[in-house]
């Protein structure tokens, strides 16, 4: 009656006592039901024992998927009898067994003679051992129209898995490889990808939050590997000892630490609290000790090992969405993508929980789960990128207006000072006009004071003296004004405007006590473009800039000559950013050429008190 079932349940079966019968189609599954087995007690049976008419009443038919629960020790003997009914000759026909984590299984393919061919092949031995390089177990079953074949297998397992064998044609074998391999491309691309780009964030931002995340999408990979065998293909064919390290418990391990981790930055950038990193290392802590004690101790039943394992990560995942709704942060990507880490968990163990009565389906759901969660975790970060950038404008816009009301002091500063300079000015020129006034006087008394005619001379060169010094005075006030506190960019370029100016003060400044030509030694010199000179003697030419601070200067020299005034001030702190603003160039030139200052101030021991910035100018680092 059973029989009769079965036959009605699968069109396109026919059953003649454990006879699988071809008779046509290109996909035919649940080849399991029509196989029987027969447990190796002693792990010592050869094919050739097995294969006699004596074991034949010792084989026992498969009530269910996974065989055995028990007997994990112990050799298990398959036996499948194929009848080839189809009416087309081509068809070459293909048997594939799903679980790809067997430890060993071992295809006996019936000569003509008699005799067996064997081809072992399994998790515990290297990949290149299979005759076809697939990542489930695949064989060649070259049965013709017409003939019948007994096929034996021999399976070792850790585990009590489920089998999936199917009875493909070549072209539905190599369809179904084809768009299976296909989509785990896509799957496997789309996560390096990820990974790729949070690492390029790692090192553009230096924020730990991508770190810990291009962390999660490695442990999904790792955990991925362990689910489909693809590690084992690719990466590591000639190790097959590196599979133990994508058992289940192992993986999953590594995908609820990292997302621990990762959960805890992610809410740690919202809202710092020490009550989630406490929550973190301890539910991280729990996790830890019932790993170690399922692997070693004593034996967790799954569904009660996947409970506590959701119920240590819940404590955690409250705290952070309690913190976030206190900050008024409402991520429904961060909520799903915590959910879909709980349905991989409870996935991860299919022996248990079976979500969908297709073997595939079941195995393969855990694949877009850990996209989603990957992607949902990813529109978390952009959410929080954006959180951050609002914040940033905020903050920036508050420092813009400090800035602002500083540069507004800064200007009435400096208008106060050039008001008193000015009234100074005109004082001296008062002076100036008064002494004249008196000078003509004397003049005049000096027709009648012969006598006082030399003194008078004495006098009136003295006060031309003077007031030439007056005049020097004021074109030097103006370039005081650099060495006066508080003076922003604009004003400085007042005394400053451009190049030219800067090179003629650097001139005169370089020069002011004697010329010396540095190639002959030679006194001599002519005016050079640029305010440089050449030596009349052998005519090297010598530019202001050659042997100072500004010697192969690849900014403008005018803001160069402004960090170098600043660098001289105390009451003037500007940061790198804001003098980076404000001059218009990168951070890292303000830096450096600030570096280049302190050298110089080191090597001449200047002194802010006693010293002008323009002692440094003529310090030479090279």
């Amino acid at each position: 009656m059973i029989a009769l079932m079965l036959f009605i349940s699968f069109p396109g079966f026919a059953k003649e006592g454990k006879t699988f019968v071809i008779e046509g189609g290109e996909d035919y599954d649940n080849i399991i039901e029509y196989m029987d087995f027969l447990v190796d007690q002693n792990n010592d049976l050869t094919v050739n024992q097995i294969a006699e008419h004596k074991f034949d009443g010792a084989f026992q038919p498969i009530l269910y998927n996974n065989i055995l629960y028990d007997s994990l020790e112990h050799d298990i003997w398959l036996r499948l009898i194929v009848k080839n009914n189809d009416i087309i000759q081509d068809h070459s026909w293909y048997f594939e067994s799903w679980g790809f984590d067997i430890n060993q299984f071992t295809f006996y393919f019936p000569n003509a003679d008699g005799t067996f061919t064997a081809n072992t092949s399994g998790y515990d031995f290297p990949f290149d051992q299979r005759n076809i390089k697939h990542k489930n177990f695949n064989y060649l079953l070259d049965i013709r129209p017409g003939e019948q074949k007994t096929y034996y297998f021999k399976v070792r397992r850790s585990y009590p898995l489920a089998f999936n064998l199917h009875l493909r044609t070549n072209e539905k074998f190599i369809a179904h490889t084809l768009n299976e391999y296909y989509f785990l491309g896509i799957y496997y691309g789309v996560l390096a990808l990820i990974l790729i780009f949070n690492l390029y964030l790692v090192y553009k931002l230096k924020d730990t939050l991508y770190l810990y995340f291009a962390g999660l999408i490695l442990a999904c990979i790792w955990f991925s590997f362990g689910r489909d065998g693809l590690g084992f293909q690719y990466l590591w064919p000639n190790h097959p000892d590196l599979n133990y390290w994508t058992k289940g418990n192992i993986t999953q391990f590594a995908v609820v630490i990292a997302t621990l981790l990762f959960s805890n930055r992610f809410v740690q950038k919202y809202n710092v609290s020490q009550l989630m990193l406490k929550a973190t290392i301890l539910a991280i802590f729990l996790k830890g000790l019932l790993f170690i004690a399922q692997d070693t101790f004593i034996i967790i039943e799954g569904r009660l090992y996947v409970g506590l394992t959701i119920l240590i990560m819940l404590v955690p995942f409250c705290i952070g969405l309690w913190l976030l709704i206190k900050s008024k942060i409402y991520s429904w990507s961060y909520i799903f993508a915590n959910a879909c880490l709980f349905l991989i968990i409870i996935n991860s163990h299919t022996i248990v929980f079976a979500l969908f009565e297709d073997q595939v389906i079941n195995w393969y759901f855990v694949h877009p789960v850990i996209f989603l969660e990957v992607v949902l975790f990813s529109l978390s970060i952009f959410n929080q990128i954006k959180f951050l950038q609002d914040q940033y404008q905020t903050v920036s816009e508050e420092k813009t207006l400090a800035l602002e009301e500083k540069n507004r002091l800064a200007d009435e500063l400096n208008n106060k000072l050039q008001q008193k300079v000015k009234e100074r000015t005109e004082k001296i020129e008062n002076m100036a006009a008064d002494l004249a006034s008196k000078n003509v006087q004397l003049q005049t008394t000096n027709l009648k004071l012969q006598e006082l005619n030399i003194q008078v001379n004495q006098i009136n060169d003295y006060l031309r003296k003077n007031n030439e010094q007056l005049r020097t005075n004021m074109e030097e006030v103006t370039k005081n004004l650099a060495l006066m506190k508080g003076l922003d960019f604009d004003s400085f370029k007042n005394v400053f405007p451009d190049k030219d100016s800067c090179l003629q003060f650097l001139s005169e400044l370089k020069w002011k006590h004697k010329y010396i030509c540095k190639k002959c030694g030679y006194n001599k010199y002519a005016e050079a473009p640029n305010h440089g000179r050449r030596c009349k003697n052998c005519n090297y030419f010598e530019s202001p800039t050659v042997d100072t601070l500004f010697h192969k200067l690849k900014f403008p020299i005018e803001k160069a000559f402004y960090i170098l005034y600043l660098s001289n001030r105390k009451d003037v702190e500007l940061t790198l950013n804001e003098l980076s603003e404000i001059l218009d160039l990168r951070r890292e030139t303000c830096w450096a050429f600030k570096n280049k200052i302190s050298q110089a101030m080191e090597k001449v021991g200047h002194n802010k008190d006693l010293s002008g910035w323009e002692t440094l100018a003529l310090v030479h680092l090279e």
